[in-house]
């Protein structure tokens, strides 16, 4: 197995149709990785197993909403989900 295979071992790679916005910038990024469906205008991995992992990060790095989702053994690496900065504000009367 090579390196960039133990790399890749345990990564699953999607793209959420809900947050993509056909920008196609991923498959600038990552031109034969990620193309737009032509039907449904929602980007779309068709070439896992001839990527990079530099590829693949590229092209969600590319992604102006993060819709590009990629986990490891099903922790999420990238986008990072952050917490937030703040506590919610309690309802009022409470």
């Amino acid at each position: 197995m090579s390196d960039q295979e133990d790399a890749k071992q345990g990564l699953s790679v999607w793209v959420d149709p809900r947050r993509c916005i056909s920008n196609a910038k991923c498959t600038t990024a990552a031109p034969g990785i990620y193309v737009l469906d032509e039907e449904t205008q929602v980007a779309e991995l068709v070439d896992f197993d001839g990527a990079t992992l530099q590829q693949l990060f590229a092209g969600a790095r590319a992604c102006p909403t993060q819709a590009i989702i990629i986990e490891q053994y099903g922790r999420r690496v990238f986008p990072t989900i952050l917490t937030p900065m703040f506590e919610a504000p309690e309802p009022d009367g409470q």
